[in-house]
């Protein structure tokens, strides 16, 4: 029996209503694992307070610094196979400690990436919860390693200069439910063009030059409706909120996770408008991207480097990072339904090797032959 005893932050294997798409990639993860015969998964989940001050902080570190301890012992005791989510294990500091622990008893870790530094500048606030230090300890003494991507891996591996490493690329995936709400292969609707975004509407996510391209287009095209799934988060002007707030034509609406699939049901292009200029979203392997193929809908994205390496067969739409390029992109698809039919009939055929059923299942193979090592 393989046991795997997963250090995470709360509850993460009972929330399928949280907006993290790194919530939603380690619940299906290891749910999927824990559905094989010879492995077992286990973890120790707690609530928070929130919002209680000085008092609340202090609570919740005791709660962790308890899970902690209870962690260490288990650890000890049973030595499993550790797992960490990176970065998301390691922002606390009792499950660093619980690392070193790992690290100096020779328990073996894996460490799944889902996220590296340069995110924090390219689309969030510039503030990342773990240091350079911590990061590249955790890299070199991880026993195995889980990377979304070889472009991501091979930055990572020229940045801390690291040797021969036991790697495994697993990309995100979607889960069983897109299957049921897309059933069948798209099909047009007569006097509708539905687009979608889904995701933190942040800066670099190309959210402007979505909004401008869109707004030019539905002067032409009264059908034109654009739906944005997701928060406002950093660098997304008040004047661009404004825009969003008072259009007639753009619904912008905040969802749980488990509502996706549900949502994309009426939509008839998918969009991820990220810019290849930032280095960070060239490494990044998206979360929305695969869900946009679990519901087998048209999907226009930008020239990233990672995106282009998946093989669409022709689902993908690949266009440059500019308002213009984007709309005349768009407007190709409205007046010719037939080239959307094709590339959503393209997304429905290849599908299946996306779920995070067939991504459990490359980890499961690695896990086996970790623990046959050791």
């Amino acid at each position: 029996m393989i046991r795997i005893f997963a250090v995470l932050n709360g509850a993460i294997l009972n929330d399928d209503q949280n907006w993290s798409p790194t919530y939603t990639r380690i619940r299906f993860l290891l749910s999927e694992l824990a559905g094989y015969e010879d492995v077992a998964v286990d973890s120790i989940s707690y609530e928070l307070l929130a919002g209680l001050g000085i008092p609340g902080r202090l609570y919740n570190n005791v709660i962790k610094t308890a899970v902690a301890l209870r962690s260490a012992y288990r650890l000890l005791k049973e030595r499993p196979l550790a797992f960490f989510a990176y970065p998301h294990s390691l922002t606390t500091f009792q499950n660093r400690f619980l690392f070193m622990l790992c690290t100096v008893c020779r328990i073996p870790t894996i460490v799944d990436i889902h996220d590296t530094r340069e995110q924090a500048v390219a689309v969030g606030n510039g503030h990342f919860g773990v240091r350079q230090g911590t990061e590249k300890y955790c890299f070199i003494r991880a026993a195995l390693l889980i990377a979304l991507n070889p472009v991501m891996w091979e930055h990572i591996k020229q940045t801390y200069h690291l040797g021969e490493k036991p790697v495994v690329f697993v990309p995100n995936g979607f889960e069983e439910e897109f299957f049921t709400q897309h059933p069948v292969p798209y099909s047009p609707v007569e006097g509708r063009f539905n687009i979608c975004y889904t995701g933190a509407l942040t800066k670099n996510r190309g959210i402007d030059l979505l909004v401008h391209s869109c707004t030019v287009l539905r002067e032409r095209y009264p059908s034109v409706r654009l739906y944005l799934i997701g928060p406002y988060g950093p660098g997304i002007s008040d004047d661009l909120k404004r825009v969003i707030e008072t259009s007639d034509f753009i619904v912008r609406k905040e969802l749980p996770r488990s509502a996706i699939p549900a949502a994309l049901t009426g939509m008839d292009l998918l969009v991820l408008p990220y810019n290849p200029q930032e280095p960070y979203l060239n490494l990044a392997s998206p979360t929305k991207l695969f869900e946009y193929i679990g519901a087998a809908k048209p999907i226009l994205c930008t020239k990233c480097e990672s995106l282009m390496g998946i093989d669409d067969r022709g689902g993908f739409m690949y266009v440059d990072y500019s308002s213009s390029k984007i709309a005349r992109a768009i407007e190709h698809l409205i007046t010719h339904p037939e080239v959307r039919i094709e590339m959503a009939r393209a997304l429905y055929n290849i599908r299946g090797d996306h779920t995070w059923t067939e991504r459990a299942s490359k980890i499961y193979h690695a896990v086996r032959s970790l623990s046959r090592t050791n």
